[in-house]
């Protein structure tokens, strides 16, 4: 009796054991057939932090920094991470000159802080642009649809960005660079001017020196240390985001800040 109870416990693990591997071989199948599943370097925006109290009372950070110099103007990259910001008092600060938005990404998806953004900025007096993130496994079309919806009748001071930072799952690096050549195409053709490419310094050391996009577009390069990046065969970029973690007046929690550097000013970026 005691021996026929033992089997029947085994069995009734392994069975429960078989159940639990068949589901999870279903869930893992699934995931890999989702075309939608990325590769990431980094998550398309921080984290969102619990806001701290509204005092704005920080100014620019500005660490350090050893490059090898521009205008010295520094800027904001914003998304609807943010969450409120005072631009009034963010725009008082004589550092901070430009702001580029997040309008869109991939082929659906829009920020829905962008039109507030973009209204008190342009109150304040930056000079304003966005930038579309970028996704390889939409069509070039859908994101660029997506992109000149948002921007349809809001005049832009500063060429657009392409955020380049993730692969796509079952996408080959030729085609995404296929589709990310032919929306750039698109943005020209909308707005007159080659958009900037944003990208991170070991992304661009890994898919784009050597290119057929060096030397044609515009680069602007994240590299969070005080170097300034290095990218191969000494390749020129136009702007440095430094830190993903700065801080600035009217603004709660960290914001991304960047600096023309190597000669460049805003005037080759702007309409």
């Amino acid at each position: 009796m005691k021996l026929r109870f033992s089997l029947r416990t085994v069995v009734f693990i392994f069975v429960v054991l078989v159940s639990f591997y068949v589901d999870a071989k279903k869930d893992k199948d699934k995931t890999d057939a989702d075309p939608n599943v990325i590769y990431g370097i980094v998550d398309p925006d921080p984290v969102p932090e619990k806001p701290r109290p509204d005092h704005y009372t920080k100014a620019l950070d500005k660490p350090r920094l050893r490059t090898n110099g521009g205008e010295g103007l520094h800027g904001f990259d914003i998304s609807h991470y943010q969450g409120h910001i005072n631009f009034d008092a963010l725009a008082a600060d004589p550092n901070a000159g430009y702001i580029y938005l997040k309008a869109s990404e991939a082929a659906t998806n829009k920020d829905n802080m962008y039109n507030t953004y973009y209204r008190e900025a342009r109150r304040v007096g930056f000079k304003v642009g966005s930038y579309h993130f970028f996704r390889g496994n939409y069509s070039a079309r859908e994101q660029f649809e997506n992109f000149r919806s948002v921007l349809k009748d809001k005049p832009q001071d500063l060429i657009p960005i392409i955020d380049v930072e993730v692969l796509a799952r079952r996408v080959s690096i030729y085609q995404y660079m296929e589709r990310l050549q032919e929306l750039c195409r698109l943005v020209e053709k909308e707005f007159g001017r080659k958009p900037m490419i944003y990208t991170g310094q070991k992304f661009y050391n890994m898919h784009f020196a050597g290119t057929k996009f060096v030397g044609k577009y515009k680069f602007m390069i994240a590299r969070y240390t005080d170097i300034e990046p290095e990218l191969r065969n000494d390749d020129d970029f136009v702007i440095w985001q430094y830190t993903g973690h700065g801080s600035a007046r009217g603004v709660r929690g960290h914001i991304d800040i960047s600096m023309f550097v190597r000669g460049h000013t805003i005037h080759e970026i702007m309409f």
